[in-house]
């Protein structure tokens, strides 16, 4: 019998040590994931990344990370954030989400990437956009203004735009048409896919009772650059306004065609394919875009020669994006949002965290980013990630985009 109790007694000891065992385990894991680092924050540096159409038919925004990495490397040479010296990952998709979705998941899984910064494109945002999410990567400063990021936020958190959305820029020429010219024609050449929806559907909000104005609509896919068929239907139909809601080089062939074909229209044309470097290469290539419409709420270093901020512009180009244009708004775009991301960067503490710069970017109390227009500020709640709502009508006049009208603020 006593054999017996010694044996049960020692069971018992064994199954102590073995549940001591399993709760001091417990609370080492818990210890660790307490002190896990956060993936792509070290001591030294914090690493970021995003994809960008470097070469393919959006290539000449391919600019912008490049000018978003040169403001990263004049902060880096300036003691960094908190000590962190930023490095910028960017990666070229050719503005195709089937590249964009395997090059993101590189960045993630083997680059370990803090967050996905910038990346560029409707259809490649999109595509990434899930799986981002579900890592919960932070998906910030996409480079497209589509509405989905400012009010999807509920089911995808972790993504947040930067620029003014497309609808609401294209409210804005609406607005200004059925004030102006609300009797003329409206011919309307968009991209067939979310981005060029996101414009009809705010040019037509713009316009209220104007939009049965419009008499004719045509589409091209983003990766088709001859556009010549399209714009002489539109010219057949009459219009005497245009509105044309496509990527650069699109943008650029449809400007040449109407001028060849003998159609002078108003033209009104998308911001982002707005910039003087692009209508300097359509005026090259034999466009007459004198009168043109468009929008900014960047800096224009012509317009605000002698402000500080067109000093720091350029002087950051000059040292870190050599041969660099100051003229292009994609390379003021860039350092525009490397700018925000710092802030945010800061905002987020001396222990950045994933959700700390989710945090910081959804609580943006009126920055004055020195990249954008006087009188433009970002702001955002966690239930308005609207981040830039507010932009100023120009026409190019004399190889230059001169502001005109009031500022306009697509909330009201």
């Amino acid at each position: 019998m006593t054999k017996r109790v010694s044996v049960v007694a020692a069971l018992g000891v064994l199954g102590s040590l073995l549940v001591f065992a399993s709760v001091g385990a417990a609370a080492g894991h818990a210890k660790h994931a307490r002190h896990a680092k956060t993936p792509g924050v070290t001591k030294k540096t914090v690493v970021i990344g995003g994809t960008f159409p470097l070469t393919g038919p959006a290539q000449l925004y391919g600019v912008i990370p490049k000018a978003e990495n040169a403001y990263y490397q004049w902060v880096n040479a300036h003691g960094g954030v908190n000590g962190r010296k930023i490095v910028f990952k960017y990666l070229d998709d050719q503005y195709n989400p089937a590249m964009t979705v395997p090059l993101t998941h590189k960045l993630v899984q083997q680059d370990h990437i803090f967050a996905d910064v910038n990346s560029l494109g409707t259809a490649p945002n999109i595509a990434i956009r899930p799986y981002l999410n579900k890592q919960k990567v932070p998906q910030v400063l996409v480079a497209t203004g589509d509405s989905y990021w400012g009010a999807q936020y509920k089911k995808y958190p972790w993504t947040i735009g930067f620029q003014p959305d497309y609808p609401g820029e294209a409210k804005i020429y609406g607005k200004w048409i059925h004030a102006h010219m609300p009797n003329a024609k409206i011919a309307v050449l968009r991209q067939d896919d979310s981005y060029g929806q996101n414009y009809y559907d705010g040019l037509r909000a713009g316009l209220g009772s104007s939009k049965s104005n419009i008499v004719d609509v045509e589409t091209y896919p983003a990766t088709q650059t001859d556009v010549s068929a399209q714009v002489a239907k539109l010219a057949q139909s009459g219009a005497t306004i245009f509105a044309l809601f496509a990527i650069p080089q699109q943008t650029i062939d449809a400007l040449v065609v109407a001028t060849k074909i003998g159609w002078k229209p108003t033209t009104f044309i998308n911001n982002v394919s707005a910039s003087p470097v692009f209508m300097s290469l359509a005026v090259k290539s034999g466009a007459n875009v004198d009168g043109d419409i468009s929008t900014t709420y960047l800096l224009d270093v012509v317009d605000q020669p002698n402000s500080s901020s067109a000093k720091l512009y350029k002087k950051i180009l000059a040292r870190y994006d050599k041969g660099a244009n100051p003229l292009d708004l994609n390379n003021a775009y860039g350092v525009a949002v490397g700018w925000t991301f710092v802030q945010a960067l800061k905002a987020a503490g001396k222990n950045p965290t994933r959700a700390g710069l989710m945090k910081a970017l959804t609580h943006i109390k009126r920055w004055k980013n020195p990249f954008l227009y006087p009188g433009i500020h970002l702001h955002t709640t966690p239930k308005d990630r609207f981040m830039i709502q507010q932009q100023k009508l120009v026409r190019w006049r004399n190889q230059h985009f001169v502001p005109f009208a009031k500022l306009f603020n697509h909330a009201k």
